[in-house]
């Protein structure tokens, strides 16, 4: 222990000065690559923020993990349990109407948690259109405004529209806001019903709508003090397209929308509802007040905490916001993260909207209601309304106006270390890293520790953050001290290029270049046992090549430069996507993604090249039209599994593959597109991996021969946004039809598939489930018949 004290000691004191030399410089480039976003080092910040976030939010085994329970606030949830209680209940049915419900419900569940006891409502709501049978909306006004109930609503803003008249902003006290307000000119006012004929004239119209323009100005509007030199945000801008939908690169403004007429008079108060959302979709910062620049206005959860709090304005200043006599601590920028503190389901009590009426009925239930702060929030899928956080992919909107309004009333937020500190630490890191590798000099401290640093550095930054709700950089440090620690490495080892030189050579002829290159970065030799890991396959065969290679039977060199032409063609879309082509096998392409190049989306690369794939072979079909060649098509399978992946084969050849039953499927599913007549059949792992971002329909559920479990698979159509609207409603219709066939309704399934060969003649899925219907109509399945396919082949 002595002697490599003594070691130790002897190294530092003869190579500090490098030390702190290869220090600095990993220092100054993580501060540059973090200033300018590099690479878009942001995205890996945020990754770190969410990994470290959800890593110890939640968990026992940490002091300040646990999940506290908010106890003061009740979630009234437009849930699944309502969307199904009241579509199969005839009375709520012809009540309230289908989704967007007729109005009149909340105010039923208003009123009945009002006499509860419930201190203020709050609806993630917003009601800037009326409904098409206006004696609800009416009729929701009414009962907030007789019942005297503190009712706080959200606004949208939009591009269609323009900027609000200027008026002088207040804080109106609660449920004693002005019929008509302020800015509204006395000749602007509404005639008396009787003056108008039945259809107002285009001028008229003109006049209501400017009417409700300033009524709702002088509500919206909120009294915001902004110091420091801080500016306040504007409404996020949305891309123009033209009429093709075609973005034209530039943008327009958005402004905030008047809610409906019986909300203007009712409510006591108005904020925005912005998403607010990072460019990957998930919302983890709020700013507390935005301005069309004509007005300043807060947002939703703050319009009622300054109720709350008897706030006559909201002052925003770098590090605080002042709402009343209280003060939070934010962001220099007036921003701040947003302190979530558990998932949606763990933090906060719910109850179904239909439940609130039953109890209504029952006249029971009032403890739920009694002293508690009422949000309405939309919380089922089919509400359109599901967002994502760092904590939860598809959590209702409204969590983040729970959280917010939570911060303020009770946890505080999460808020960003002083710059100095991150970069501090950023330093003290990269020193750690040069010295730990120029002292022990080890190669697997050389490997490990800048892996370390990058996959797990989150740890140290997220235990800090959730203990302290202070947000330390974590991207700048592990990237600086990786580069720091490389940096080092290459300074130790400055002739080490000779040896990786001869590993390259003695191991190219065996394996793929991009093999060798990824076995030598990583100085560890080819293992012929190989690793599990988690990849998604992608298997390939022309369409009827046997017959298209008859054609040829008297040309076998014109067969190989047209085989050559296609495979020269395919191969690029696999590769641009990231994927490794594992082998050919005649007219056959076999390809891996997610090894040897770890990519987390690799299910959705392999969806994308798969469409490539076919957007390129159409361009070679217009080729080969025109030299008078036939036509070529491929059929392509997918399937995202677990799989032993390696090198497979002898010690004098080795070939890198992934074998096991996930590619077996992919390879069954290539050849399954024949009998369901597709081009590209996915597995239902790779469906699950990817249904965020692709078009797919289920096509069937089957099981593969010598195997017990059914597998759902699907056929991809395309990425969202590029399908057109008659394939979408062809999903629909054989959904519908799947549905009945399952349920051994095969008369209305045939019925729905009629439906949809009415939208495409000659789709393959409808024409094998019409057979498969026209069988069982005249031999029933047995009893225990599952509705599921063998795959023999």
């Amino acid at each position: 222990m002595k002697t490599a004290l003594l070691l130790i000691g002897l190294r530092l004191r003869r190579t500090w000065h490098v030390m702190l030399m290869l220090a600095i410089f990993g220092t100054a480039l993580g501060a540059f690559w973090q200033h300018y976003d590099v690479l878009e080092m942001s995205d890996d910040e945020r990754g770190a923020y969410d990994n470290g976030v959800k890593k110890f939010t939640g968990k026992s085994w940490f002091p300040w993990g646990a999940v506290k329970r908010v106890d003061d606030i009740t979630v009234i949830g437009i849930d699944d349990k309502t969307f199904n209680d009241i579509s199969s209940n005839e009375a709520w049915r012809l009540e309230f109407g289908s989704w967007p419900y007729d109005r009149r419900i909340y105010a039923e569940a208003f009123s009945y948690a009002h006499e509860c006891g419930a201190k203020m409502f709050v609806m993630d709501v917003t009601m800037d259109e009326m409904h098409a049978d206006p004696s609800g909306d009416i009729l929701f006004g009414q009962t907030i405004k007789e019942a005297g109930i503190p009712l706080y609503m959200g606004f949208n803003a939009s591009v269609i529209g323009t900027p609000m008249p200027k008026v002088e902003a207040r804080n109106w006290p609660v449920i004693q806001k002005p019929i008509v307000a302020e800015a509204v000119d006395a000749g602007s006012e509404e005639a008396p019903a009787e003056d108008f004929p039945e259809e107002p004239t285009a001028e008229q119209k003109a006049a209501k709508v400017v009417e409700l323009k300033n009524r709702a100005a002088s509500l919206y509007a909120f009294p915001v003090e902004v110091k420091g030199g801080l500016e306040l945000s504007k409404f996020s801008e949305e891309d123009e397209v033209d009429l093709t939908g075609a973005p034209t690169g530039k943008t327009r403004a958005r402004y905030p929308v008047p809610a409906i007429e019986p909300m203007l008079d009712a409510v006591s108060g108005f904020g925005t509802v912005e998403v607010e959302s990072d460019e990957d979709g998930k919302m983890r910062k709020t700013h507390f007040a935005y301005t069309d620049g004509t007005n300043t206005y807060v947002t939703l959860p703050v319009a009622a905490v300054a109720d709350i709090l008897h706030a006559d304005k909201v002052i925003v200043e770098p590090g605080q916001l002042t709402i009343g006599e209280s003060h939070f601590k934010i962001d220099n920028d007036g921003s701040a993260w947003i302190n979530y503190g558990g998932t949606f389901a763990r933090r906060f009590s719910s109850i179904s909207l239909v439940d609130v009426l039953r109890l209504k009925e029952r006249k029971q239930g009032c403890e739920r209601f009694k002293d508690k702060y009422v949000f309405l929030a939309a919380i089922a899928a089919g509400a359109s309304d599901i967002k994502a956080t760092p904590l939860e992919q598809a959590a209702p909107g409204a969590t983040k106006q729970l959280a917010i309004f939570d911060n303020l009333m009770h946890s505080g937020f999460i808020t960003d270390a002083p710059y100095w500190f991150s970069l501090l630490f950023t330093f003290l890191v990269c020193f750690f890293s040069v010295a730990l590798v120029m002292i022990v000099r080890n190669v697997f401290v050389d490997i490990g520790w800048p892996v370390l640093l990058w996959v797990g550095f989150f740890l140290i930054t997220g235990s800090f953050l959730v203990a302290s709700k202070l947000h330390v950089l974590s991207a700048m440090p592990s990237f600086a001290g990786t580069i720091s620690s490389v940096l080092a490495t290459a300074w130790e080892r400055l002739f080490a290029s000779k040896e990786r030189d001869q590993l390259k050579e003695r191991f190219a002829f065996f394996m793929e270049p991009q093999i060798v290159e990824l076995m030598v970065e990583q100085r560890e030799l080819p293992s012929l046992d190989g690793q599990e890991q988690r990849i998604t396959a992608f298997f390939s065969d022309i369409k009827g090549f046997s017959t298209f290679s008859e054609k040829f039977r008297d040309n076998p060199k014109g067969l190989m430069r047209l085989l050559n032409r296609y495979l020269t063609a395919v191969t690029p879309m696999l590769t641009q996507q990231g994927g490794c082509i594992d082998k050919y096998i005649g007219d056959a392409v076999v390809g891996l993604f997610g090894a040897p190049a770890p990519h987390a989306d690799h299910a959705l690369r392999a969806c994308k090249a798969a469409l490539d794939v076919q957007t390129a072979l159409a361009a070679l079909r217009t080729e080969f039209a025109k030299e008078g060649l036939p036509d070529v098509y491929t059929r392509i399978g997918l399937n995202t599994d677990t799989m032993l992946v390696g090198n497979i084969g002898s010690d004098q050849l080795m070939d890198y593959t992934a074998i096991g039953d996930g590619m077996n499927l992919a390879a069954r599913l290539e050849g399954a597109n024949k009998n369901y007549g597709t081009l590209i059949l996915m597995g239902e792992n790779t469906y699950l991996d990817v249904r965020n971002e692709v078009v797919a329909r289920e096509v069937d559920m089957v099981r593969v021969a010598g195997k017990k479990n059914a597998s759902r698979i699907y056929e991809l159509l395309g990425l969202k946004g590029t399908v057109p609207a008659a394939t979408m409603q062809l999903i629909a219709v054989y959904a519908e039809a799947l549905d009945h066939f399952r349920n051994r309704r095969f008369a209305e399934a045939r019925v729905a598939i009629t439906k949809g060969l009415a939208l495409k003649v000659d789709d393959g899925p409808c024409l094998m489930l019409k057979k498969k219907c026209d069988q069982f109509l005249i031999e029933p399945p047995p009893g225990n018949w599952d509705g599921v396919s063998n795959l023999e082949k």
